[in-house]
């Protein structure tokens, strides 16, 4: 296959798998913590320290702040589309460093089914087309993992794998904190023991990526700290050292134990890791059992690496006291890579005339199966639930199904275990599509985010200079417009403000009310409620004497 032609593949599928309506859906999650803070960046000039509810908020690092800020100013507004393309494109990056790791560690076809692999993983669509921390996490530190493996492979000196491979971890390092070098370690330390190459963790080489890794956010964290120690006591309670211990410690103290749902965890991070993920434990015994002792010591050193690395680890943060699945999300590379290299070897030792496995036909009419229930369902459901998108909905589902057939024909004359690639990236596109252009529309029908929003605006008229004293986390203010601001005590108020929002339980305090009088907020002219059913009160300003 030409070179540009995996490449092209890559670009293609990545384009409809994480473009289609990625602005289309209200905000969800903690996307509200990513995007706020950003907004402040930009209104206050300070990329130093984030902000979030008037407070400097130093849980995370900023890097994903920085890129949503970025990505607001680059395209020169705000919205949901410009909030989580920085996300979006990060995986676009680890698709394209897999494409370059996956010639060198699997072959040619290797440049095009590790990248496929990696976008078609069910965590890696989740989270690509959110503006959340996990993207750019997975996306860094799956990169740095996929470096230094391929470097390792090919026989590079010490010198530039390790130090590449800080490069990337720290850049992650930058997104959610060093977190992720347990799973590399695990990975790298047996495929080292495996090839009789242990000693190499002590090479000055390994110590500077290290410490590359650790150290390349620390610039951001002592200019950060200088601010806040700037800071009153009171705006800043707590320094970045104790707020970052709390959270370890919180990981770790078993009473934060849920045992109603503590036995998912594992569960629930393997299906974060399909489909992948459950290739790879199909053909590991078998590869085990019939061709493994003929495989060169590399080869089985990377295998064994990235096998028992990727259990070991994955279920030692599956199991810490309060765990999440998308903790282990920078396990996506490598388990891809271990599916993808598994597959290789399956096919090269298969005769060149054998039959294709029936694993392999049951799969693609599986594939052909779901491309027919999307298509169908693509042209019902609207006709249910929203039949004011029931044309446009329909029209693009029928008029693209041609092509999407076509596609899976062309497919299937694929040998196996290409077209497994191939239908996969399909599949996850027209799933994709159909979200756009479906679920969407009758998701919308049900917001919860946007109403109050849009209440307020209403009464106070577009891009009103409003104030959010106490708001709490609360993504509707992203639909107020690029003029709100944050507060977290009355002494923040800006004398240009002609509204002001708060909690409605805190009016309940008069000396609350008293002070806001003395600015200016005294009446009450409208209350709403968030998504969680909370009540807020909109007052407005009268002019001071």
């Amino acid at each position: 296959m030409p070179r540009l032609l995996p490449l092209l593949a890559v670009l293609l599928a990545w384009a409809a798998i994480y473009l289609p309506g990625l602005g289309n859906m209200e905000l969800k999650g903690e996307e509200g913590r990513r995007i706020l803070p950003a907004r402040h960046m930009i209104q206050s000039g300070d990329y130093i320290l984030p902000y979030s509810e008037g407070k400097p908020y130093h849980r995370k690092p900023p890097l994903i702040n920085w890129s949503i800020a970025a990505s607001f100013q680059a395209l020169g507004r705000e919205s949901e589309f410009a909030a989580r393309l920085p996300s979006a494109l990060s995986l676009l990056l680890l698709a394209l460093a897999a494409s370059w790791a996956g010639a060198i560690l699997v072959g040619p076809s290797g440049a095009w089914w590790l990248p496929l692999a990696i976008l078609t993983t069910i965590g890696s669509i989740e989270k690509g087309r959110l503006a959340e921390i996990e993207a750019l996490f997975l996306s860094l530190s799956g990169t740095g993992i996929l470096v230094w493996l391929a470097l390792w492979y090919r026989g590079s000196s010490p010198t530039s794998r390790w130090l590449w491979a800080g490069f990337w971890f720290g850049l992650a390092s930058l997104a959610k904190g060093p977190i992720f070098l347990p799973f590399f370690y695990a990975i790298a330390a047996v495929a080292l023991w495996q090839n009789r190459q242990r000693r190499e963790l002590w090479h000055p080489a390994h110590l500077a990526g290290l410490a590359l890794a650790l150290f390349l956010p620390l610039p951001w964290v002592l200019a950060a700290r200088r601010i806040l120690a700037a800071l009153p006591a009171e705006t800043s309670p707590s320094s970045q050292t104790q707020v970052w211990i709390d959270q370890i410690l919180k990981r770790l103290d078993p009473a934060a134990i849920d045992w109603s749902t503590y036995a998912l965890g594992p569960p629930e991070t393997f299906l974060l890791l399909c489909p992948w993920a459950l290739v790879a434990a199909l053909l590991w015994r078998p590869a085990r059992r019939r061709w493994w002792p003929d495989l060169p010591p590399k080869d089985r050193a990377l295998l064994l690496g990235l096998g028992w690395g990727s259990l070991a680890s994955g279920l030692t943060y599956a199991l810490l006291p309060e765990a999440h699945a998308r903790f282990q999300l920078p396990l996506v590379a490598p388990v891809a890579l271990l599916a993808v290299l598994l597959l290789k070897h399956w096919q090269l030792r298969q005769p060149h005339l054998a039959p294709e496995p029936p694993a392999a036909r049951w799969t693609s009419t599986l594939f052909r199966g779901l491309l027919l229930l999307i298509l169908l369902a693509g042209v019902t459901l609207p006709w249910r639930f929203s039949p004011a998108s029931m044309v446009p909905s329909m029209a693009l589902i029928l008029g693209a199904s041609p092509l999407v057939w076509l596609l899976a024909i062309r497919f299937a004359r694929m040998t196996w275990p290409d077209r497994l690639f191939a239908e996969a990236a399909l599949l996850a596109s027209w799933a994709i599509l159909f979200k756009a252009a479906v679920a969407m529309p009758i998701m919308r029908l049900h917001q919860t985010i946007r109403p109050p929003a849009l209440a307020i605006l209403a009464a106070t008229g577009p891009q009103p200079r409003l104030l959010a004293l106490y708001p709490g986390p609360q993504p509707f203010l992203f639909y107020l417009g690029p003029h709100v601001r944050e507060i977290a005590s009355i002494r923040q108020a800006t004398p240009d403000a002609t509204h002001l929002v708060v909690p409605a339980a805190r009016l309940d305090a008069p000396d609350l009310r008293q002070r806001l009088a003395r600015i200016g907020f005294q009446d009450s002219i409208l209350t709403v409620k968030d998504d969680d059913g909370t009540p807020y009160t909109l007052l407005r300003r009268h002019p001071q004497p």
